[in-house]
C-alpha cells in the first residue's frame, strides 16, 4: 500500500510541474465557466419573464379596442413598449427598431370596428425556435380574444356595442370555469452558470485526464522511466494501480477545485444531495483516469493522443449536454445522450441539483458510471505497457 501511495503521489506531483497542466487545471476552467455561462443564459427559454413587445400606435390610449387588446397582451406576459411619431425612444434609450418583436396597430381601431372596416394588425419578429413560436401563439390569442369579445358584445349587448364598452363582459358570470393546477413538480431547466459550471467541469475532468494524464504516461514509456521503475522492488500490480491512482488524483484535484470555484465565484448550489453529486463526479473522474492510463499505454505519439482526446472529449461534451441543457435539444438528441457517459453524468446532475430528484431516481446512472469506472480501470490494468 505504501508503494502504491508513493507512486500515485509522485505521479501527481510530476504532472503538476508542467505549466500547461496548471493552466488547464486552474485557470482555463474559470474562463470557460464565465464565457459559456454568460453566453448560454437564455437557452432554457424562461417562459416566466415578461417579453418586451414594441408597439407602434399613433392613436389615443383611451381607445377601447387598444385598451382591451393591451390588457390581453399584458395578461399573456408581454411587456408593452409604446412608440409613435412623438415618442420615438423608450426610456430615452431604445428605439422601435431595437426590438426583435414589433407590433403595428392602426390609429383608431375602435372607430374602424364601429364603421365595419377591417383592422389590420402587423407583427414582425426576428429569430426563431420554440420560444418565438410560443410568443406568436400568445399574440394571436390576444388578437382573436379581442375579436371574439367584440362579436359577443354586438350579439348580446347592442347598447354597449355602440361604444365598445367591454367592461360588461368582465362582469358576466362565465359559463365555463377552468380549474388550473400543476400536474406535477415543475422542472425549471438550468441555464447560464447553473448549466455551464457543472457541464464544463465534467468536460474538463475528461480533457485533463485524456491529455495531461495520458501524455505524461506516454513520455515515461518513451524515456524508459517505466522500465527502470519496473526493475525496482515494486510489483507490477502496485505500479499500475499507483499510476491509475495518480491520474485519479489529477482529476479529483480539478473536480474539487471546480466545485469550490463554482460555489464561490458563480454562486452555484450543488443541491441538498451534494455528497452524492461529489460521489457521482468521483466515479466519472475514476473512469477518466482509467481511460487515461489505457491511452497512455497504447498511444504512439503526443499528437495522436492529443487529437483523439480533444476530439473525443468535445464530441461527448456536445452530445451529452455539457455545453447546453440537453432538455432543450430535440427528442432524438435527448435519447442519444442517454447512451453516452457524459449524458449519464449530466442527467444525474440535473436531477440531483435542480429537479428535486432523490438518490433512487439516479441509481441507474450511478450503477452505470460505477461499471464504466471498473471497466476502464480493469482495461488499464490488463493492457498496461512499460515500453513504447
Amino acid at each position: 500500500m505504501n508503494n502504491i501511495r508513493f507512486i500515485a503521489v509522485q505521479d501527481f506531483l510530476v504532472m503538476l510541474k508542467d505549466k500547461t497542466v496548471l493552466l488547464w487545471l486552474f485557470i482555463m476552467p474559470i474562463v470557460f465557466f464565465a464565457f459559456i455561462g454568460s453566453t448560454t443564459g437564455g437557452f432554457s427559454g424562461d417562459q416566466n419573464s415578461p417579453k418586451p413587445l414594441a408597439v407602434w400606435y399613433a392613436g389615443t390610449v383611451d381607445d377601447p379596442v387598444f385598451q382591451h387588446m393591451s390588457d390581453y397582451l399584458q395578461a399573456n406576459n408581454f411587456a408593452l413598449r409604446l412608440f409613435n411619431d412623438n415618442q420615438t425612444l423608450y426610456n430615452d434609450k431604445w428605439s422601435f427598431a431595437d426590438y426583435n418583436r414589433q407590433l403595428w396597430l392602426p390609429e383608431n381601431p375602435a372607430q374602424s370596428l364601429l364603421d365595419n372596416q377591417a383592422v389590420e394588425v402587423t407583427y414582425r419578429f426576428s429569430g426563431g425556435g420554440m420560444d418565438n413560436d410560443y410568443q406568436v401563439f400568445k399574440l394571436h390569442k390576444a388578437v382573436y380574444k379581442t375579436l371574439a369579445d367584440t362579436i359577443v358584445l354586438r350579439s348580446n349587448h347592442p347598447q354597449q356595442a355602440a361604444t365598445l364598452d367591454y367592461s360588461i363582459l368582465n362582469e358576466q358570470m362565465q359559463a365555463i370555469t377552468l380549474d388550473v393546477g400543476l400536474a406535477g413538480q415543475p422542472r425549471i431547466i438550468p441555464n447560464g452558470y447553473k448549466q455551464a459550471v457543472p457541464g464544463i467541469l465534467v468536460m474538463f475532468v475528461m480533457m485533463s485526464a485524456l491529455t495531461s494524464g495520458a501524455i505524461s504516461l506516454l513520455l515515461e514509456r518513451q524515456s524508459g522511466a517505466l522500465e527502470r521503475l519496473a526493475a525496482a522492488p515494486v510489483k507490477r500490480s502496485q505500479l499500475i494501480i499507483g499510476k491509475c491512482a495518480g491520474k485519479w488524483l489529477l482529476t479529483t484535484c480539478q473536480l474539487v477545485y471546480g466545485m469550490i470555484i463554482g460555489s464561490l465565484l458563480f454562486a452555484i448550489s450543488w443541491g441538498p444531495h451534494w455528497h452524492w453529486v461529489f460521489i457521482l463526479l468521483m466515479m466519472w473522474a475514476g473512469a477518466c483516469a482509467g481511460l487515461a492510463v489505457l491511452m497512455g499505454s497504447w498511444g504512439r505519439s503526443e499528437a495522436q493522443i492529443s487529437g483523439i482526446a480533444v476530439i473525443g472529449t468535445l464530441l461527448l461534451a456536445a452530445l451529452g449536454g455539457c455545453w447546453w441543457p440537453i432538455e432543450v435539444a430535440p427528442a432524438w438528441m435527448q435519447q442519444l445522450a442517454l447512451f453516452l457517459p457524459t449524458g449519464w453524468v449530466m442527467d444525474a446532475l440535473h436531477r440531483l441539483m435542480y429537479f428535486g430528484d432523490n438518490l433512487s431516481d439516479v441509481s441507474n446512472h450511478l450503477i452505470g458510471l460505477f461499471v464504466l469506472m471498473l471497466l476502464a480501470l480493469t482495461w488499464a490494468y490488463q493492457k498496461f505497457k512499460f515500453t513504447a
